[in-house]
């Protein structure tokens, strides 16, 4: 099974409408979809949709069979906050925690964030969100992460409070426990995990995101590049809650 991509606003009753470009160009000449074939697709909202293609042009259309909530969906939304990284480092941090499940990434500016240059930031959003969405499909989720604009550390611990659970990784942290998600129970359904530059957080950093309720957590004796930590930390974070 492989899975197109529908966006909730191109999909009404039992018709789902595929407007854009590269998805059309994947279903006719990768999949060589015809009119009468089967079509799986999601919404990138946790909906996994089973159909049949209709028409080709001016624009494809699916006539909808039958569509199921993903078991992902259940599950608690995980929001990952890691620094910004220099070159394309931070693709690999979009595309492998994709498929690991997160449900939102905010890119984040710290006191030793090195990161700049490049590409202006509508760029790199667009990019992130291509390969968020093409891992998306890779992996079989339903769930498309939502990629945010780039934010300050200082606001990111302002929205901590919206949270049921608030993390944040310190190579400082002198309790190494494995499951970095010690308080989550039934209730929680909003998880936030910050991970920090090559450099570190700042110590007034860390007194801030503490002094906010944010739990800063170890994710080991090794010393982690923070491309890797990110995808580590939330490893460990779906194993903890046994996110599927």
């Amino acid at each position: 099974m492989e899975f197109s991509y529908v966006p909730p606003e191109r999909i009404s009753g039992n018709t789902a409408f595929v407007s854009d470009e590269d998805e059309q160009k994947h279903l006719a000449r990768a999949l060589r979809k015809k009119p009468g074939d089967s079509v799986h697709f999601v919404d990138g909202e946790g909906w996994v949709y089973n159909g049949v293609l209709v028409r080709m042009k001016p624009e494809i259309e699916i006539e909808i069979l039958d569509r199921r909530r993903h078991r992902e969906a259940e599950s608690a939304e995980v929001t990952l906050a890691p620094s910004l990284l220099k070159g394309t480092r931070l693709d690999l941090v979009v595309e492998k925690t994709t498929e690991l499940g997160v449900s939102a990434i905010v890119p984040m500016r710290s006191a030793r964030t090195v990161a700049g240059g490049g590409e202006q930031g509508g760029q790199r959003l667009e990019r992130w969100r291509r390969i968020a969405l093409s891992a998306m499909k890779q992996s079989l989720r339903a769930r498309l992460p939502r990629i945010e604009p780039v934010m300050t550390l200082e606001d990111i611990v302002d929205t901590a409070s919206s949270y049921d659970l608030a993390l944040i990784a310190w190579e400082e942290e002198r309790v190494r426990n494995p499951d970095l998600a010690t308080e989550l129970d039934a209730e929680t359904k909003r998880v936030l995990l910050m991970i920090g530059p090559e450099g570190g957080f700042a110590p007034e950093e860390i007194a801030m995101a503490r002094e906010a309720g944010i739990q800063t957590v170890s994710l080991g004796r090794a010393r982690l590049r923070s491309d890797t930590a990110a995808i580590a930390g939330l490893t460990l974070l779906m194993a903890a809650m046994d996110t599927p």
